[in-house]
């Protein structure tokens, strides 16, 4: 993903805190890690950000705007957002990358889009799934934040089949920078879901 893949999991604490682990995903926007909240001895997922956007002081300004208010919408179909920022990774050739990162809950379970993959899902799955990401965007909406990304790639079903959206707030950031790069009203979002 970017440049963001040259960080060496295993070897690299964030903020003095966050202990980064192995890869467990993979977007075009950004990388995710097993981590460990080392003052809270909690299980993590910190998801690093492209460094390509990390160069754009406006997306950095968005990015830490967008990351409060999804640190602030606390609900059970919801990943919870635990922290975000950016820190500085030093390349083998000496340049330095800031990378922006998020700290999230870890949600052991399965993206809804590798459960679609396997097949035809039964009409009473799909009703659970559809009731938890319709309450999870009920919730979100009230409290004044869209997702602009919802799709089965950011839909995770936990271990004991519940669903738990994720990645609010980071869309729009994204979204809002490339709209002021690009300079011009595009629609944002994965295609095939908007």
């Amino acid at each position: 993903v970017g440049r963001s893949a040259e960080v060496q999991p295993g070897d690299r604490t964030l903020a003095d805190r966050y202990e980064i682990g192995r890869r467990i995903g993979r977007g075009g926007m950004a990388e995710v890690y097993l981590g460990q909240d080392t003052r809270l001895g909690r299980q993590i997922a910190v998801k690093l950000l492209n460094t390509q956007l990390a160069g754009e002081p406006s997306f950095r300004q968005r990015f830490r705007a967008e990351a409060q208010a999804a640190a602030r919408m606390t609900h059970p179909t919801i990943v919870r957002v635990f922290d975000a920022g950016e820190d500085t990774f030093l390349r083998p050739d000496g340049h330095e990358l800031i990378v922006p990162y998020i700290v999230m809950e870890y949600v052991p379970g399965q993206q809804l889009r590798d459960i679609i993959a396997e097949g035809p899902l039964p009409a009473d799955k799909v009703e659970k799934y559809m009731s938890g990401l319709l309450t999870a965007l009920e919730y979100s909406h009230r409290a004044g934040v869209v997702h602009r990304d919802i799709k089965p790639g950011n839909v995770m079903v936990t271990d004991d089949g519940d669903v738990k959206v994720m990645d609010f707030g980071i869309a729009r950031a994204i979204a809002d920078t490339q709209a002021t790069m690009t300079q011009t009203q595009a629609v944002i979002g994965t295609a095939q879901y908007i």
